[in-house]
């Protein structure tokens, strides 16, 4: 092929129609109008000066369609056009902008990674790391806007100087280029090739980026340990007694122990520790099982051992429907009309029990605690004795328990009948995890079994006033209550308060004298632990706390739409080097300096509406032409002579 050289910028047109009787313009027409380079309008008439001929280039045309070709050429101010045009040349703002995306998406995966399983961060003005996430995907949006929107426009450069495309696709490249709309409409026409349709893919996917960025970083929450700390007591030793010459040991028990044996008796609140003096600042605490000095019950049925029992008023041949029933120890009903009773035992000086214990009780009756108007008699033997427990104690939303993992219990027999002064008759248990020797002191002993012997003393409960007045023992305390509990209802006739206690545990729940024995239990070994002779332990405050859990599938989508962003970029400025297209990308001045001949614009009416031009454009097919007359003009190429 050869080309002509212009002394000026000159556009010439010719546009071919598709007839096969088309005669070629003669030679004598081959002046040219002159084109403005906006508008396009002729500047000036025929010009009387010579013009170098111009050969002509008629491409071949399809049978649906015309094909028109656009020739540039450049005048004497090249080398301004060259500067102009240098600048839009470079790709150093889409580099630095595919930079900066990555950056801040590496930065996105650096930052959750550090924070992740770690509580989250105290920045200052109170800054949260969703927004730190939220800002640098902004950074990561804008950036990857910046090279989507030069690649797609690039692009389209680029398919136009590969094939000639229909006029239409200028529009449907631009529209993409300004955003995902676009790239979606784009994608719906299947008009952007494979590199156009690849970047309105990206520009689609990429809308996703900020909301997969929020995801990733989630907040969860664990318990810790926390520097705060946590104490709870627990009992060496118990040896405080009050002398009383009232009492039949000579000792009676200090304040706070006997208010302890009255809660576990009538507090009723299933909370028997209640008063025990911990320390857990933040709600939550976990001590590791530690030993104390306690108190223990144990409660044994001995049903199997009742035989009846007539007391000696009745006479020497009494009806056995009105005689009641015994046990071996000692304990009685004396007439059926006793549907409950109690009897105390406490450990004589002659060792008749093991030295520990404190009191004995035997409970009777005639009354399953769950069947009604039914005679099954029945009965159950407890104790109270001093012990060492372990412990499992926490406090959980500030409310504490324990649970007894372990006891040891003494089991030692003494005769103190023939006391010796310089003994020590004080109750020794051995832990049952180290050397420690858990001591209740003697005197703290005689104390509690005194005062023991005052307040549990024989009594039952009848539901007639005729047996009342013969089974009652103190009428000064009797107590009499219209109660229904369980399956018992009506007036009933007590002795004390504490068989009233027992008499209503034992109908209320299933378990219910065993149940009780143990809130007494508990109480008096909570005194222990609250008085002198009590050391603390330590244990762990738990607190609640906030820390970050990365979910890094959500990290795929904006890895992938950075890294395809990338590509996509490095693809545009490849096609771009290997097609020889001129780097525009998306500069408006190259439409008006390279824009469509006269001939060509003529043919679209100007009084049409835009919908019917952009019909029209469909139907006409352009190419980008460029030669080596300049590297910055658009031409067409010329047929060898």
């Amino acid at each position: 092929m050869a080309y002509q050289q212009l002394s000026k910028m000159q556009h010439a047109v010719e546009v071919t129609p598709v007839n096969e009787d088309y005669t070629p313009p003669s030679s004598t027409l081959q002046n040219y109008e002159e084109i403005h380079d906006f508008d396009f309008s002729p500047a000036s008439p025929r010009s009387t000066v010579k013009s170098p001929s111009i050969k002509k280039h008629v491409p071949h045309w399809s049978s649906s369609t015309n094909s028109t070709a656009v020739t540039s050429e450049v005048c004497s101010t090249k080398s301004n056009n060259q500067a102009g045009l240098s600048r839009a040349r470079s790709w150093a703002f889409e580099i630095l902008a595919v930079v900066v995306g990555l950056g801040a998406v590496a930065s996105i995966i650096g930052v959750v990674s550090k924070y992740n399983g770690r509580a989250l961060p105290d920045w200052p003005h109170d800054i949260t790391l969703n927004a730190l996430i939220a800002l640098l995907a902004t950074f990561a949006n804008a950036a990857m806007s910046v090279c989507l929107s030069s690649g797609i426009s690039q692009a389209k450069w680029i398919r136009f100087k590969q094939a000639s495309t229909p006029l239409s696709d200028m529009e449907a490249f631009d529209d993409a280029s300004r955003g995902s709309w676009g790239s979606i409409k784009l994608l719906g026409t299947a008009r952007g090739g494979f590199l156009g349709s690849f970047g309105a893919t990206v520009a689609v996917v990429a809308l996703a980026l900020g909301p997969f960025s929020q995801q990733i970083a989630t907040y969860k929450v664990r318990s810790v340990e926390s520097d705060i700390g946590a104490t709870i007591p627990r009992a060496l030793n118990f040896t405080p007694a009050l002398a009383g010459n009232t009492s039949t040991t000579g000792f009676v028990p200090i304040l706070p122990l006997k208010a302890a044996v009255y809660n576990g008796l009538f507090a009723e609140n299933n909370r028997p520790a209640a008063s025990l003096p911990f320390k857990c600042q933040s709600g939550t605490c976990v001590w590791e099982p530690f030993e104390t000095l306690a108190v223990c019950h144990e409660c044994t049925d001995i049903s199997s051992l009742i035989t009846r029992y007539c007391p000696p008023e009745l006479g020497p041949s009494p009806n056995m429907s009105s005689c009641g029933w015994q046990v071996p120890p000692g304990a009685h009903l004396n007439t059926s009309s006793d549907v409950f009773s109690m009897t105390s035992f406490i450990p004589s000086a002659y060792g008749d029990m093991p030295h520990s214990t404190m009191i004995r009780l035997i409970f009777m009756g005639t009354e399953l605690q769950d069947t009604p108007d039914k005679l099954n008699p029945w009965a159950s033997q407890c104790s109270l004795q001093a012990c060492a427990n372990t412990l499992s104690a926490s406090v959980t939303n500030g409310t504490h328990q324990e649970n007894i993992t372990h006891s040891v219990l003494n089991h030692t027999v003494i005769d103190m009948s023939s006391p010796d002064p310089a003994a020590d008759y004080g109750v020794y248990i051995a832990g049952n995890t180290d050397d420690t020797a858990y001591l209740l002191g003697m005197e703290a002993l005689l104390s509690i079994r005194g005062w023991f012997s005052a307040i549990f003393t024989n009594g039952s409960a009848t539901r007639t006033t005729s047996d009342f007045t013969l089974s009652v023992t103190d009428p000064d305390r009797a107590v009499v209550v219209n109660l229904t509990v369980g399956i018992s209802s009506g007036e009933t006739f007590f002795d004390t308060d504490i068989v009233t206690a027992f008499y209503w545990n034992y109908y209320e729940y299933a378990n219910g004298i065993n149940m009780l024995m143990s809130d007494l239990a508990i109480s008096m070994t909570t005194a222990f632990r609250g008085f002198n002779g009590a050391v603390e332990t330590n244990g762990k405050s738990i607190t609640v706390e906030s820390y970050v859990h990365v979910r890094w599938g959500f990290a795929v989508l904006p890895i992938a739409v950075v890294v395809a962003t990338l590509v996509f970029l490095l693809a545009a400025m490849t096609m771009t080097h290997t097609s020889g297209t001129q780097v525009w990308k998306s500069s408006a001045l190259v439409s008006f300096l390279h824009g469509l001949d006269h001939q060509t614009k003529e043919r679209f009416d100007t009084n049409d509406s835009l919908a019917a031009k952009k019909k029209q454009a469909k139907a006409v097919k352009v190419k980008l032409y460029t030669d080596d007359r300049d590297n910055s003009i658009l031409g067409v190429e010329k047929a060898a002579c």
